[in-house]
């Protein structure tokens, strides 16, 4: 990888950061950018849909879980199939590793590679499923790399 390209996918990096501040819960903050001839087409964050708030229980008590979780991926998808914007052949510049189910739409939603921030300490219950991805993805062809930022 080049100098240059090595600034483009830093900078896309960086706003998948940015975006992930957008989540109201702090524990999940994950972002995730999809790219297409270095254009952003749109982006995604852990957390839930809008017009559902949060309540006081949920942001002190880890243990209660949402009903329904949107993962940075799946809104940036859901969010691109809203307004008519094509996803096919983008890249996702996301800042922690998709799950399998994140796969599982990245790979439906036609992307072609996926740059992951490197450094992230996956725990070990999550383990298998965040493996199952990278082979989903492996065999659907997708590239998969690491962005150090």
């Amino acid at each position: 990888m080049n100098s240059n390209e090595n600034k483009w996918h830093e900078r896309f990096m960086h706003l998948a950061q940015e975006v992930s501040t957008w989540s109201k819960d702090p524990s999940t903050q994950v972002g995730c950018v999809l790219v297409k001839d270095r254009r952003v087409v749109s982006t995604g964050f852990n957390g839930l849909p809008r017009g559902i708030s949060d309540s006081l229980d949920r942001l002190t008590n880890r243990e209660i879980k949402y009903e329904m979780t949107v993962h940075a991926e799946v809104n940036a998808v859901t969010t691109a199939a809203l307004h008519g914007v094509s996803t096919d052949g983008c890249d996702a510049y996301v800042t922690f590793q998709p799950c399998s189910r994140c796969a599982a739409v990245l790979i439906n939603a036609g992307v072609r590679s996926v740059y992951v921030k490197a450094v992230n300490e996956i725990p070990n219950r999550w383990l298998d499923s965040f493996q199952m991805a990278c082979d989903l993805l492996q065999e659907a062809g997708i590239i998969q790399e690491h962005i150090t930022i």
